[in-house]
């Protein structure tokens, strides 16, 4: 009996681990950030953008950072995923990790700290106005812990750029309202 628990322990534990893989095959871009997101290479983000006429969404992290790590956690274990993956279908979605980091000074205007995420317009310049405004490190605004503080900039980036996002709204306002007057036709 315990041979046969044992057994079904090594199998489960090793399914669990050929997931990962097949996942981080199907998706290597992903990184653990969302397998189900269009993730591009950055090398490709800039034609990407001009193709298709988005904003880029640049998250730059370190595969050995704490903090990069904690985030990417976070993000797993977030309700905020579903609204993760409506907000990047508009959105060129770039996951840079380690040694895929752009290194112009561009995409470092307040340093060279992880995680970093910028939003750039589709010529891949850094939209600056687009900083975490709950930044709890006044020196790195760019800065997220918080899959809340993303999903805000990404609306504000939108919003920016005229993108109405209806999911993104709140009660009767998601509701048509009726003209005024008209009676009901049968």
């Amino acid at each position: 009996m315990r041979s046969l628990l044992l057994l079904a322990l090594v199998s489960a534990t090793a399914y669990a681990s050929f997931d990962k893989i097949k996942d981080s095959i199907q998706n290597p871009l992903a990184r653990g950030f969302g397998d189900d997101i269009a993730w591009v290479k950055w090398e490709d983000a800039i034609e990407t953008a001009l193709d298709t006429d988005k904003p880029i969404f640049l998250l730059i992290h370190k595969s050995w950072c704490h903090a990069c790590k904690a985030l990417k956690k976070t993000f797993q274990q977030s309700n905020a995923k579903k609204a993760f993956k409506k907000l990047s279908e508009h959105f060129v979605m770039v996951n840079t990790e380690d040694d895929d980091e752009p290194f112009e000074e561009e995409y470092r205007p307040d340093g060279k700290y992880i995680p970093r995420l910028l939003f750039l317009d589709k010529n891949g310049d850094l939209l600056p106005e687009f900083k975490n405004k709950k930044a709890e490190y006044k020196n790195y605004a760019y800065y997220y812990s918080s899959p809340a503080d993303i999903l805000n900039s990404m609306k504000d980036v939108l919003k920016h750029f005229g993108v109405e996002i209806p999911e993104a709204k709140r009660g009767d306002k998601l509701k048509p309202k009726k003209p005024e007057g008209r009676k009901k036709e049968l």
